[in-house]
Protein backbone atom coordinates (compact mmCIF):
# COMPACT_ATOMS: atom_id res chain seq x y z
CA UNK A 1 0.00 0.00 0.00
CA UNK A 2 1.94 3.40 -0.95
CA UNK A 3 0.71 6.37 1.25
CA UNK A 4 1.27 10.52 0.40
CA UNK A 5 4.51 10.90 -0.05
CA UNK A 6 5.81 7.17 -1.16
CA UNK A 7 7.60 6.91 -4.48
CA UNK A 8 5.81 4.97 -7.32
CA UNK A 9 6.96 1.62 -8.35
CA UNK A 10 8.84 1.65 -11.45
CA UNK A 11 6.26 0.71 -14.61
CA UNK A 12 5.89 0.43 -18.04
CA UNK A 13 3.01 1.31 -20.10
CA UNK A 14 2.70 2.41 -24.25
CA UNK A 15 2.02 5.31 -24.61
CA UNK A 16 -0.92 6.24 -27.80
CA UNK A 17 1.61 5.66 -30.40
CA UNK A 18 2.47 2.33 -29.22
CA UNK A 19 5.94 2.87 -27.89
CA UNK A 20 6.77 1.79 -24.72
CA UNK A 21 7.50 4.13 -21.56
CA UNK A 22 8.84 3.64 -18.06
CA UNK A 23 7.88 5.72 -15.21
CA UNK A 24 11.59 5.75 -14.64
CA UNK A 25 12.89 7.22 -17.71
CA UNK A 26 10.84 10.78 -16.30
CA UNK A 27 13.07 10.95 -13.20
CA UNK A 28 13.71 14.01 -12.14
CA UNK A 29 10.50 15.93 -13.63
CA UNK A 30 6.97 16.54 -12.75
CA UNK A 31 4.84 13.47 -13.26
CA UNK A 32 0.87 13.45 -12.55
CA UNK A 33 -0.05 9.66 -12.38
CA UNK A 34 -4.08 9.36 -12.49
CA UNK A 35 -6.06 5.89 -11.88
CA UNK A 36 -9.89 5.79 -12.39
CA UNK A 37 -11.70 2.44 -11.91
CA UNK A 38 -12.50 0.25 -14.73
CA UNK A 39 -15.38 0.56 -16.67
CA UNK A 40 -18.77 -0.43 -14.38
CA UNK A 41 -16.93 -1.09 -11.55
CA UNK A 42 -18.10 0.46 -8.23
CA UNK A 43 -15.42 2.90 -6.81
Amino acid sequence: MLHVGDTAPDFELLTEEGAPLKLSSLRGQHVVLYFFPRADTPG
